[in-house]
């Protein structure tokens, strides 16, 4: 460890990346222990404002989503070693969009009409369903890992063993993400904030929104780890418990099919709402869950959805 005071660093702005690649220079070198603050645009940067409507899916340029914060060089750090990243604070910015993007999501066969929902307001802390029932926000990181180990360009949507979009719901506030280093420097990046998002962020998107975020980061050194482990405070399950439409089926894949398939018209009839925007919110609240994988041949997938909606 150096002897010198930790440090906190914050990125120049407009250091943003399309890929993870090795050979990306850095923007800023920084010692185990400082901390990072940047502020990373919301996963469209810019194409959807908010102002935008259902109308605006089919102009976004597709080439400008999902853009990186970084590179970061890591000093000390070799293949390897692992980044120890404790997440010490998460500020949306304002407001934020979900959406129902051409060929994504889980249902993007079936359901491919455009829709977008823009929510105001973040600052509250909280969001309404259109019910009226309130689901406070649990700010967290989408997007965040290292360079990968082979050379060339890879898509930042496409999490791998170097982490990147993980889309974890609980890496937020509190919570550590271990993540192997596969090159010197480790050329750590982050972006894609979300305000609020449902486990396994089922039709594409979540609550996008530009975010602040700062962490600090530690070096540990011949670690050896495979892949990203993550630690976390607590979760937050719903207190009232939860509606489970389950899916069951021989292939996995299909099976959470069904559970969301069986989800989405229900939901839809207790909010009042049309079907695309009951498909949307289960993006923001739903949590997909395994529930059984070993009574062959079938397996069963649960779409949960807090009974407060219903």
């Amino acid at each position: 460890m150096s002897s010198l005071a930790p440090t906190i660093h914050s990125v120049p702005g407009g250091s943003l990346h399309k890929t993870w690649n090795r050979q990306n220079e850095p923007v800023i070198t920084i010692r185990p222990g400082d901390t990072v603050s940047l502020q990373a645009p919301d996963a469209a940067n810019g194409e959807i404002t908010p102002a935008s409507s259902s109308e605006d899916i089919g102009r976004i340029d597709y080439r400008r989503l999902d853009p990186l914060v970084g590179p970061v060089y890591v000093e000390g750090t070799k293949p390897g070693d692992a980044l120890k990243i404790d997440v010490l604070e998460l500020r949306p910015l304002g407001w934020g969009w979900t959406a129902l993007l051409p060929d994504f999501g889980l249902l993007c066969e079936e359901i491919q009409d455009p829709y977008i929902k823009i929510w105001g307001d973040l600052d509250r802390g909280f969001v309404e369903m259109p019910n009226g029932t309130r689901f406070d926000l649990h700010p967290m990181i989408g997007c965040i890992g290292v360079a990968p180990a082979e050379d060339g360009d890879y898509a930042s949507i496409t999490p791998t063993n170097a982490a990147g979009n993980i889309d974890v719901r609980y890496l937020g506030v509190g919570s550590t993400l271990v993540v192997p280093v596969f090159n010197e420097g480790a050329l750590l990046s982050a972006a894609d904030g979300h305000a609020l998002q449902g486990e396994g962020e089922i039709c594409g998107t979540a609550i996008e929104c530009p975010m602040e975020m700062s962490f600090r980061v530690e070096v540990l050194k011949d670690a050896n780890i495979e892949a990203p482990e993550i630690l976390t405070p607590g979760t937050y399950p719903a207190t009232e418990g939860y509606r489970i439409f389950t899916g069951i089926a021989p292939d996995l894949m299909e099976a959470a099919k069904q559970s969301v398939r069986r989800t989405i018209p229900a939901l839809a009839r207790a909010q009042g709402i049309g079907q695309l925007e009951a498909y949307a919110l289960l993006g923001v609240v739903g949590e997909l869950r395994i529930h059984e994988v070993v009574d062959v041949p079938n397996w069963v997938v649960g779409c949960m959805m807090p009974r407060r909606l219903f």
